[in-house]
This record gives C-alpha cells, structure tokens and sequence, in this order.
C-alpha cells in the first residue's frame, strides 16, 4: 500500500529525486493507495500530472477537478493537495515533480530571479487543469510522458535532456501566468490546515466539532464550510477515512486484534470499525490482512 508520509504541517517526508537531480516520476495506480487515495501534503516541488486511466479528482486549495484520461494537472511549489479515484478504483495517473532549483541555473542568476522566483507565488498560477484539446497544454502533456520514459530508459546523458525538457516546459506553463487574477485565500488555506493538523494528532481519541472549532478560532458552521469547500468532504468523514487509513497500516505490519486496532485508531467499538473499514475497502479487517500478507 502507498502511504504518503508527512510531518505535522503536512509537508511531504519523502525525497523527490535526489539533490543533485531533483527530478522524480511516479505511476498511481488508486487500488495500491491506502483508501483509494494520495491524502493531503505539500512539498517544494512543482508537479505535474497525467491521467493515464480511469478518471482522478484532484483538490487544491479550495478547488477540485474531475479529469478524464489523458487530461492533465500543474500544481505549483508549495500548495496543499491531493488526489483520489473517480468511478473506477483502479484509475491512475502519472505525477512528475521537479524541485524549482532544476530551473534556475544558479543561485541568482537572472533566469532565477525572472523565470522562476516570481512565478512560484505568482496569483493565478498555482494550480490548474490541462487538456489535450487546448493548442497550448498539449505540449505539456506530451512532455510528461517524454521525461517518464526517459526516466525510465535512462539512456546516456539522460538527466540533461530530462532537464532541458523541463526548462522547455516551464516556459510554456509561466507563458500563461495572469497576474490579474485573484490570489487564493490564505486564511481559509491556513485553517483548512490546521484543521487537518488537530484531526491527525486526535484521530486515537474522541474528536468533536466543538473542538476542532475552537482550535480553528472560527464557528462549527465555518469551519465545515471551510473545509467542504477546499477538500469536498465533510470533517468528520475525513475523520473517519483518515482513522481507516491508519488501521489499514496496522493491519498489515502487526498482528494486533481487530478490537484492539479499532480502539487504538480511535473507533468507539469494533462492530462499527468492520463495517466502515467493510464500506470504505469493500473487504473486512481480517481478510484484507490476510490479503496483504499472502502478497507482501
């Protein structure tokens, strides 16, 4: 199973590619993803991504999009997001992350300081969805699946055509940046956040709207509102769904009871644990470690 490691302000642990060629590909395939999903992280790297089955909802900040195969998503440096199964849960995609020091050259040089620094923070282009019927995104999606077989061939002197594809790339996606457009709203950002936070480090113990409000510093009411409308979920179903995830990661590497997982996960009682573990994964606790153990 795909776990997404994060530290507590939900910036990604892992290592995209190394120092020295910060340049990693990966394929999702949703069925391999704890609940079907990538959950909520950030990280430096810029990404792209590239259905290649099925359909994907991709969320950032506020924003959701349902893309089919074939269709595209550019996440900037630093943004909140993740990805989840539309219709078919074998549905996937191809994620490219570059760090921004692939693009700069040096240290301020002035393609840093011209094409790159201002356009990580840059209004209107944080995020947004591309299509292969647009003239100008189809050059993108063909170049995310350049560099993945590049990466894959690893042909002599591949990371210097991997990074002139890149360079090539980032100057067609900065070409459409609008300053006019409105920034995303950071203090709905930084809640939505915070929630996030309170329900990881409380998902072993009882959690109560009531609680996550007064951490939050905004209304029960608000507070769900912020959060459907950045994650199209409720809290407590997030709630939910993230206590699944890691009983799912308990399941697999120990051998604890199903009661004693379902307590320490923070279910009141393990009939209700088996039926949403049963209604989420479309298998029981014990069958699916049982799985996971005949295959591992």
């Amino acid at each position: 199973m795909i776990h997404i490691n994060v530290y507590d302000d939900k910036r990604e642990k892992k290592l995209h590619g190394t120092y020295e060629f910060p340049v990693a590909v990966y394929h999702y395939v949703m069925s391999e993803c704890a609940l079907g999903c990538i959950n909520w992280h950030w990280h430096e790297e810029i990404q792209l991504a590239l259905v290649t089955h099925g359909k994907i909802r991709f969320s950032v900040e506020g924003a959701q999009f349902v893309l089919k195969e074939g269709e595209g998503f550019f996440v900037n440096s630093e943004r909140l997001h993740m990805a989840r199964w539309e219709e078919d849960p074998a549905s996937s995609y191809l994620c490219l992350d570059f760090h921004p020091r692939l693009l700069k050259l040096f240290t301020g040089s002035l393609q840093e300081q011209h094409y790159v620094a201002p356009y990580l923070t840059a209004p209107g282009f944080q995020y947004f969805a591309l299509f292969p019927d647009r003239e100008e995104d189809r050059p993108v999606l063909e170049t995310v699946r350049t560099v993945a077989d590049m990466m894959r061939e690893k042909a002599f002197a591949y990371e210097m055509e991997v990074s002139a594809r890149i360079t090539q790339l980032w100057r067609k996606l900065i070409g459409r940046a609008d300053p006019a457009a409105a920034s995303p709203a950071q203090s709905g950002r930084d809640t939505v956040q915070k929630i996030i936070c309170y329900l990881q480090d409380h998902y072993q113990q009882p959690v109560t709207l009531r609680e996550v409000a007064m951490e939050a510093g905004f209304s029960e009411s608000e507070c769900c509102r912020l959060f459907k409308k950045a994650t199209g979920d409720t809290i407590l179903s997030y709630l939910r769904s993230y206590r699944l995830t890691q009983a799912a990661e308990l399941l697999e590497k120990g051998e604890a009871s199903v009661s004693e997982i379902a307590y320490a996960t923070g279910f009141s009682g393990s009939s209700y644990f088996i039926e949403s573990f049963r209604r989420e994964l479309g298998t029981t606790p014990m069958r699916y470690r049982k799985e996971r153990k005949s295959t591992g």
